[in-house]
């Protein structure tokens, strides 16, 4: 009896296993027909399984699974789909507990652990065709990983029939790269097995499966376009070309339909068709996320909310990804060694974005989780070039005064002052080699990056503090810190709750720029070498004043402020203290950055004299001084 058939043979929710292409190629099949579904895959995103499950489930006049090589992870929900499960004597099977990244607070975890909950439940009616009790297939779904022979899944009733012995789909090379941890009982199974040949016949009839999906892969893509001028042609040509896959017959048609296209908006827009060719196929897009965020994980670079499908790829290797990239492109790597898949990727545009985005995203990153203690108190400006900057500052606005009846307004006047700061350039060449690449070598290309992330923002820190220490001379000449500007205390003393009350009035008793109505700037940020840190918690923390043998109440203010402290400042006095405005209120210290500029900004060059790719790294930053009402210090005892 003729019977349709379907393989999924990769990642689940990577081309073509997911469930937009398996829906394409069951529109393509005569739904008359029983169907066949063969699976070796790894598994990949349970949202993907599970529609290909209800896809398959829908199938009029049912389902038959083979696995032919391996069903792990959620590809086992997959072959939950059948009316009849066989298993090849040399398969396996695994099922364990939905897993996801997560990052976040206690409660944003909790909910992430309630969502994983939850897609097990959705699992578990699946796996409730087995007859297994509740227990036992939430014993499956918790925990460990849950390897079945096809011996032991028959017994379990994963699986309906052992089916005679061909060779393993997947290599012993292939048992040491699965992304799961494979037991060594099971490990030593499939090596003894993997010396069994596969019959002539075999590969034949797996030959013609594998082109009768291709086929039906290549019609289903153009169906959709069967009445435009050339496509009937192409689809021939596709079709009866055995080494066109589907990937790379969807790129001919979409060529075939964008050849009369004209440019909108950065993108071209077939008039018949209406399809956008621009921008880069969605789903190499997210792999290339999905890599990345993978490959900083695996490097031990913590990423914030990382792709939902990096999980599926923490054990991709450089080589790996270049194959999956080729792949998506229609290119097989059979026989080639690891440079020559590499060089072979680098004439993609795809894998260089992916280096691209990897070395950036570790730059990003290592600037972010760099301590940043600078950033808190100070206010933050762009600038459009390299000149010096005079960033005026008007006065309070003039008093409005009583206007008599039938009398005329008066007008008022605006003072200004002005502080000039210039942005500079500062940056570092970082080179990765191709040896780098194929020896997989993620520290060379994370960790260098992201470490001169951090060396940006370490030069921010160092760059704003040598700002607050050396007391620069302002406009006016007089020294940032002065007693004709009101903002540093005539005698130091140590923190405590009236020192810190002498400086709020002091600070509170600033007037305008005009020199006539007050500004009134409020103490927020206590900033403290990080010699005075714990007296500074102790002090912002404590409910009582310490200073104080009876039970007297701190001041609410100051268990408002926040604390600051920063080593730098040790550097210059071990016992001077500030208090910093909210830059928002007064700005006192400001960073300026180039406008439209990356923080910091990653270019690329490909090496020629030698093999290596370079990576310039470049901070435009300067640090300027606005108002010093904003800022006051006292040296402390």
């Amino acid at each position: 009896m003729n019977t349709n058939t379907l393989s999924i043979f990769s990642e689940i929710g990577w081309h073509p296993a997911t469930a937009e292409a398996v829906g394409a190629l069951l529109q393509a099949m005569d739904r008359k027909l029983p169907l066949t579904v063969q699976i070796n895959s790894e598994g990949g995103s349970v949202a993907e399984a599970v529609a290909i499950y209800n896809l398959l489930r829908t199938w009029p006049a049912g389902v038959t699974i083979d696995i032919l090589g391996w069903a792990l992870s959620a590809a086992t929900l997959i072959a939950m789909a059948g009316s009849r499960i066989r298993m090849h004597e040399t398969s396996l099977l695994m099922v364990h507990a939905p897993l996801m990244s997560a990052s976040g607070n206690a409660g944003e975890l909790r909910q992430n652990a309630e969502i994983l909950d939850q897609v097990a439940t959705t699992m578990r009616a699946a796996y409730g065709r087995t007859k297994q009790s509740e227990s036992v297939i939430s014993n499956w779904l918790a925990g460990e990983d849950h390897w079945f022979t096809p011996e032991q899944a028959l017994a379990v009733g994963l699986v309906d029939e052992i089916i005679s012995a061909e060779a393993l789909a997947a290599s012993p090379a292939n048992v040491f790269a699965c992304r799961h941890s494979v037991p060594d009982s099971i490990r030593q199974r499939i090596l003894s097995m993997t010396t069994q040949g596969t019959s002539p016949d075999q590969i034949r009839a797996t030959a013609l499966d594998a082109d009768r999906t291709r086929r039906a892969g290549i019609r289903a893509a153009f169906q959709k376009f069967a009445g435009q001028s050339g496509v009937a042609e192409l689809q021939t040509q596709c079709e009866d070309d055995h080494t066109v896959t589907v990937e790379a017959a969807g790129h001919r048609l979409l060529g075939l339909l964008a050849k009369d296209a004209r440019p909108v908006a950065g993108h071209y827009i077939n008039d018949e068709a209406n399809i956008s060719v621009g921008g880069g196929d969605r789903r190499m897009v997210d792999f290339r996320a999905a890599v990345v965020d993978a490959f900083l994980l695996r490097a031990g670079i913590h990423v914030e909310k990382p792709n939902p499908l990096s999980a599926d790829l923490r054990r991709v290797s450089m080589v790996g990804a270049c194959e999956r990239i080729l792949s998506m492109h229609g290119k097989g790597t059979s026989g080639l060694s690891r440079e020559q898949i590499i060089k072979a990727a680098m004439t993609t545009s795809d894998f260089p974005l992916l280096l691209s985005n990897l070395t950036g995203k570790a730059l990003r990153t290592g600037y972010l989780a760099a301590p940043a203690t600078h950033a808190v108190w100070t206010g933050e400006r762009e600038v459009s070039d390299f000149k010096p900057k005079t960033l005026a500052m008007l006065s309070e606005g003039p008093a409005l005064l009583e206007v008599p009846e039938a009398a005329e307004y008066k007008y008022g006047a605006y003072a200004e002052s002005a502080e000039t700061f210039v942005v500079k350039t500062f940056g570092r060449i970082v080179k990765f080699t191709r040896q780098m690449l194929i020896n997989d070598d993620l520290d060379a290309l994370t960790s260098i990056p992201a470490t001169q992330g951090a060396a940006a923002r370490r030069l921010e820190a160092d760059l704003v503090y040598a700002k607050l220490t050396g007391n620069p001379v302002l406009s006016d000449g007089i020294a940032l810190f002065h007693a004709d500007h009101g903002n540093l205390a005539a005698a130091g003393a140590a923190l405590s709750v009236a020192s810190l009350g002498s400086s709020r009035a002091a600070m509170r008793k600033q007037r305008g720029i005009g020199g006539v109505e007050y500004i009134d700037p409020q103490p927020r940020y206590l900033i403290v070498p990080v010699a005075l840190e714990t007296a500074a918690e102790t002090l912002l923390n404590s409910m009582v004043d310490p200073s104080k043998t009876n039970d007297a109440p701190n001041a609410e203010w100051i268990r408002r402020l926040t604390l600051v402290a920063d080593p730098r400042l040790d550097a210059a006095s071990a016992t001077a203290w500030y208090l910093s405005a909210d830059p928002r209120q007064i700005e006192g210290i400001i960073r300026a950055y180039l406008e439209g500029e990356a923080r910091p900004f990653l270019d690329e060059k490909e090496g020629w004299d030698s093999d290596a790719k370079e990576y310039k790294v470049r901070l435009d930053f300067g640090v300027g001084v606005i108002d010093y009402r904003g800022l006051y210090k006292n040296p402390g005892a």
